[in-house]
């Protein structure tokens, strides 16, 4: 008697979970909850294969986009949202590249966060840029997201209360800001420790040239930390 008590518990919490996971099997539970943006070269590539090849979900991407996706935390299996061609769509992460998964309305892209830049339009006193000749002196025209790693170095250096050095950046660290179109002379905003910081591309790294009150500013959000992917 206990024997069929205890298989018939059993069989209910079997049918229970089960029905439990179909109910939610179509949740995107591996959605980051982050736009993209894509480098202007790969924009380009995935436009021109989906004209060319309507049918094709799966996009082929460089060994260099795919590190810098690596570099914010968009490993692969998880998804994300991407606009192509001003259209937004939400793609996953394959071992190669990207799969498309389905098309978003505008809406549902509203609120992310996006990464690694923030398309939102600075100004600044032109009395702030110091004159170098041969770098480009002109300002970012939106916010730039520091990956982990960067995040990291930046932290450290505004917490030294020493602003007088530089950030030191890897030559792949580089080559992704002039990618984006952050080049050697120009300023950027971004954020770090809830703050809102201006910065300075140079030959030797990141100036920290000035650190404004603490306020709301576009930041890696901590499920996409290495930390968090450990645990996934």
């Amino acid at each position: 008697m206990k024997k069929a008590i205890l298989a018939s518990v059993l069989m209910a919490s079997f049918l229970v979970g089960n029905s439990n996971a179909i109910a939610h099997s179509d949740h995107d539970h591996s959605f980051t909850g982050i736009k993209w943006e894509f480098t202007d070269q790969t924009n380009a590539n995935i436009r021109g294969q989906m004209e060319k090849y309507p049918q094709t979900q799966s996009f082929g991407i460089s060994r260099f986009e795919n590190k810098i996706m690596d570099q914010y935390g968009l490993r692969e299996g998880r998804t994300f949202n991407a606009k192509i061609d001003n259209k937004s769509f939400r793609f996953q992460r394959t071992t190669s590249g990207v799969k498309l998964v389905k098309r978003v309305d505008a809406e549902q892209a509203f609120n992310l966060v996006s990464l690694p830049i923030n398309r939102v339009h600075q100004t600044i006193p032109t009395s702030t840029m110091q004159r170098h000749i041969g770098h480009d002196h002109s300002h970012f025209s939106h916010e730039w997201v520091f990956s982990e790693k960067i995040q990291r170095k930046v932290e450290d250096k505004i917490k030294s209360e020493n602003l007088s050095g530089l950030v030191g950046l890897s030559k792949f660290d580089r080559v992704e800001l002039e990618h984006y179109g952050i080049r050697v002379g120009m300023t950027f905003m971004s954020s770090a420790l809830h703050s809102r910081l201006m910065a300075k591309l140079t030959t030797g790294g990141i100036q920290i040239m000035k650190v404004v009150a603490p306020t709301k500013v576009a930041a890696l959000p901590s499920n996409l930390s290495n930390s968090a992917f450990l645990t996934n």
